[in-house]
C-alpha cells in the first residue's frame, strides 16, 4: 500500500474527532508532509529498529517510520481512544509485520528502555503541576506534552533517537525550568526545526500554536545542534535551509532557557537585564479576587489602577476611558497590592500576533503610590521581596531599548508564545543604568518617534555599524 491511504486513514480520523474532544486534549493529528518531515531526522540504519509511537492516534507517525525502516523492524503504538487505536493498527499493517497496537492510557503502560526509535505528537493540554519518577530523580511537569516526552526519552535504548511534535513553550519561561534541565542532562539535543507559519502545518485542525520538531537521542551530548529557524512542510526538511549551532551558544543562564537562534553579537557586550541591577515583577492586583476594592472614581486615600488599557504607546496614560475601573479604595493597603510612587517601565504580559511588537513597553513616572493589575509586568530595581523604582532616566532609557528591533527580535528567537513573561525578560541582554539614561537623554518618550529613529538612536550610541 501507498502512503496516500495512511495519509487517508489519518484525514478520516481527523475529520471524526469531534471539536469538543480535541479542544478537550489540544489533541491534534499528525498530516503526512509534517509527519514524513518528522522521520526524516532519524538516522538511517540498515538495521532494523525497535519503533515506540506514544499516543499513535491514527498511527501514522510511526507507519511513516516503519516504512523507511529496515526489515524486520517492529512497532509497539499505544493510544487510549478505541477508535484511533483500530486506525492506528489499520495504518501499521500495511507497512510492518510486526505490529502491537495497546488500547490504553499510555501513563497505564510499563515501558522499559529498549526502543531504538521513538515518535510522537502528543497531547498539548496543561495539567496542575505533576513529578514524574525517573531513574535520574524526579522531574516536574506541567503540561501533557512534557509528560510523554519524559516517558518517551525513558524508553529509549542507549543510542536511541526520539523525534517529538510540539510546541514551542517548553523552550522558555519558568513551568518548563524542570523538565528543561532534566532533558538536556539525561539526552543529546541532536535537532530543532521550528514552524515560521502558526496555521501552515495544522490546516485542517485549527492550530494557532507555534510547532516545532524537536530530536533528542540517548548519548552523550554533541557540541552542534542542527537548527531549521524557520521551517515549512511545504518541501522535504533537507532542502531547507539550516544550520549548525553550538549548544552553549542556543542555552541561556542557570533556567537552561532554548534559543532558536544563536544571539546577535551586537548584544554579546550587554549583561542581563537582572545583572545590570533590573528586576522584573508581574503587577500584584489579580482583578477578579479583589472585585471590591475596584473603584469607578476616585476616592479618598485611594491609589490610580493602571492596566494594559492604559498604555499608549511608549507612555502610560491614567485615567482612560475603557470598560476597566481606573482606581482602588484604601483597602488595597491591606492586601500587598500598592507599589511605591516613582518611575518604572511597564510591559504588557500578553501580545497579539497582530502587533508590531512582541514586548510592548510603557514609560510610568507617578507621583503617588499606585496599582497594576496582574497582567502587566513592571521594571524597577528592587527585588523579588522589594520594589524600589527606578530613576527616571533609566526608567525612559529602558522603555526606548525594549521597543527596538535588536530587542523584538532577540525575543522572537527566546519566546513562540504570546506571553512575555519576567522570567524571560530578566535574561534580556540589557545596557546598563548609565547606558539607559544616556539613551533617554538622546531621544524624547515620545509616540511620534519612529521605528527607524529608536533604531538608529540606539546604533549610534552603542557604535554599532549598522543601526538594527
Amino acid at each position: 500500500m501507498t502512503s496516500k491511504t495512511i495519509a487517508q486513514i489519518r484525514n478520516d480520523a481527523a475529520a471524526s474527532l469531534s471539536p469538543q474532544r480535541q479542544q478537550q486534549w489540544e489533541q491534534f493529528l499528525t498530516p503526512m508532509p509534517v509527519a514524513e518531515q518528522a522521520v526524516s531526522l532519524f538516522t538511517l540504519t540498515d538495521e532494523p529498529v525497535r519503533i515506540l509511537d506514544l499516543g499513535s492516534g491514527s498511527g501514522i507517525l510511526s507507519a511513516v517510520t516503519a516504512k523507511q525502516s529496515a526489515r524486520g523492524s517492529s512497532v509497539v503504538a499505544i493510544e487510549q481512544d478505541a477508535d484511533l487505536a483500530r486506525a492506528s493498527a489499520s495504518s501499521l499493517r500495511q507497512v510492518c509485520d510486526n505490529v502491537e497496537v495497546i488500547n490504553k492510557s499510555v501513563f497505564d503502560v510499563l515501558l522499559d528502555a529498549r526502543f531504538d526509535r521513538v515518535i510522537l505528537n502528543p497531547p498539548y493540554k496543561k495539567i496542575s503541576p505533576t513529578v514524574i519518577a525517573t531513574s535520574s530523580g524526579g522531574v516536574k511537569v506541567t503540561n501533557l506534552y512534557t509528560a510523554f516526552l519524559v516517558m518517551a526519552i525513558q524508553a529509549l535504548d542507549e543510542g536511541g533517537e526520539c523525534v517529538a511534535i510540539i510546541p514551542r513553550s517548553w523552550m522558555n519561561g519558568d513551568y518548563f525550568k524542570d523538565f528543561r534541565k532534566w532533558m538536556l542532562n539525561e539526552c543529546c539535543l541532536d535537532a530543532l526545526a521550528v514552524y515560521g507559519s502558526r496555521q501552515e502545518h495544522f490546516k485542517d485542525m485549527g492550530i494557532l500554536q507555534e510547532i516545532m520538531l524537536v530530536k533528542v537521542s540517548k548519548r552523550p551530548q554533541t557540541k552542534k545542534v542542527i537548527v531549521y529557524a524557520d521551517a515549512t512542510p511545504a518541501e522535504p526538511l533537507e532542502q531547507q535551509s539550516h544550520e549548525p549551532v553550538a549548544l552553549k551558544a542556543l542555552l541561556m543562564g542557570s533556567d537552561r532557557i532554548v534559543r532558536i537562534q544563536q544571539q546577535d553579537p551586537r548584544l554579546s557586550e550587554f549583561k542581563t537585564m537582572a545583572d545590570q541591577g533590573l528586576w522584573v515583577s508581574t503587577g500584584k492586583l489579580v482583578w477578579f479576587r479583589n472585585r471590591d476594592v475596584l473603584s469607578n472614581v476616585e476616592e479618598p486615600d485611594g491609589h490610580p489602577l493602571y492596566w494594559s488599557d492604559n498604555q499608549n504607546g511608549m507612555v502610560t496614560v491614567h485615567p482612560v476611558k475603557c470598560d476597566r475601573e481606573q482606581w482602588v479604595t484604601d483597602k488595597a493597603d491591606a492586601r500587598n497590592v500598592v507599589l511605591p510612587a516613582g518611575s518604572y517601565c511597564l510591559v504588557n504580559r500578553f501580545s497579539s500576533k497582530e502587533q508590531r511588537h512582541r514586548i510592548y513597553a510603557s514609560y510610568l513616572h507617578s507621583n503617588v503610590e499606585f496599582v497594576a493589575d496582574n497582567k502587566l509586568n513592571y521594571v524597577h530595581q528592587g527585588t523579588s521581596r522589594q520594589t524600589v523604582p527606578l530613576g527616571d532616566k533609566e526608567a525612559r532609557g529602558l522603555t526606548l531599548w525594549l521597543s527596538s528591533s535588536i530587542v523584538d527580535e532577540w525575543y522572537r528567537q527566546v519566546s513562540g508564545s504570546t506571553q512575555v513573561n519576567a522570567t524571560d525578560l530578566r535574561q534580556m541582554p540589557c545596557p546598563s543604568k548609565t547606558q539607559l539614561a544616556s539613551l533617554a537623554d538622546s531621544l524624547p518618550i515620545d509616540n511620534t518617534v519612529s521605528q527607524s529613529r529608536i533604531d538608529e538612536t540606539i546604533g549610534r550610541l552603542f557604535s554599532w555599524v549598522q543601526a538594527s
